[in-house]
């Protein structure tokens, strides 16, 4: 029989969910290279439809997945937090502050696009361009869907800075991909496989650069994660940690922090620094489509 999880599942399935949307939703919105602002280029993009609703509460089956293909207006979504809707509008850098809790805890499916004229301009664009041009969507769905009013504020706020520990990396580096003639090789797209377990939770992760695991960890651990390894690549690796479920279980997993220092060779140093935080003014939940 299925049982509701509590508030605090449902808080760590958002969690993961976040972590794994670093991974899945493609170099165009997050996962490989920042989005680069662009001074003398205003997005003007916006979905001709979106459809939004509610998913059911998570069981055993569930996933998450999100898909923005290159060079299309559309974007769907399964099974995802808002919170990591927002992070995907306006940056995983930013700490979610003064949400409700219904923002971490309540999934939801979304599937959008404009028509084919937009498409057609999104393809003589560039992949920056295009990725501006998503993001402005997005955020107007938010707007005119959620009622989201943000702003951006400065704060004292907890943060962990990625470095590689003394006995170096212990992932799996990727080699690039051969050069097909002069132009440089497009990079692999990132993936993560995880799952969870009465041991806590499984990355397998594949082709991930430093700032898609460092988005991932950021999400985990619920507080921004500054890549400081200097590392360049791509690595695959396994990591795999405790968490508030698996406190009892005598063979739990090691906590996050043991875990990638031990398994991934990079250490989480805790430290406060002066960064933006996306504050929420007003939110509601989506209107009914």
């Amino acid at each position: 029989m299925f049982r509701p999880m509590s508030r605090i599942a449902l808080r760590h399935i958002g969690l993961f969910a976040a972590a794994l949307l670093v991974f899945q939703c493609g170099a165009y919105l997050c996962a490989q290279a920042p989005i680069v602002e662009e001074p003398n280029y205003t997005p003007t993009l916006t979905f001709d439809v979106a459809t939004i609703r509610p998913a059911p509460p998570p069981d055993a089956t569930f996933h998450v997945s999100v898909s923005s293909p290159p060079h299309s207006s559309r974007f769907e979504v399964t099974n995802l937090p808002i919170k990591a809707l927002l992070q995907i509008a306006y940056g995983f850098d930013a700490p979610v502050v003064g949400a409700p809790d219904w923002v971490a805890n309540t999934f939801y499916t979304i599937q959008a696009r404009s028509d084919e004229a937009a498409d057609a301009r999104l393809a003589r664009l560039t992949d920056n361009e295009v990725r501006l041009e998503k993001r402005n969507a997005i955020r107007v769905m938010l707007a005119e869907r959620f009622g989201l009013k943000t702003h951006l504020e400065t704060r004292n706020t907890s943060i962990y800075n990625l470095v590689v520990v003394k006995g170096g990396i212990k992932m799996q580096v990727v080699p690039p991909p051969p050069a097909d003639g002069e132009a440089p090789p497009p990079p692999r797209p990132a993936d993560v496989r995880a799952h969870g377990s009465q041991h806590g939770l499984e990355f397998v992760g594949s082709n991930a650069s430093m700032r898609a695991i460092a988005g991932a960890l950021s999400s985990m651990v619920e507080a921004p994660v500054i890549d400081q390894t200097g590392l360049t690549g791509t690595y695959n690796y396994t990591l795999q940690f405790g968490r508030d479920w698996s406190d009892h279980d005598p063979d739990s997993w090691p906590s996050i922090f043991t875990a990638v220092q031990e398994q991934l060779g990079l250490k989480l140093e805790a430290a406060h620094e002066s960064v933006p935080n996306l504050v929420i003014d007003h939110i509601t939940k989506p209107t009914e489509n």
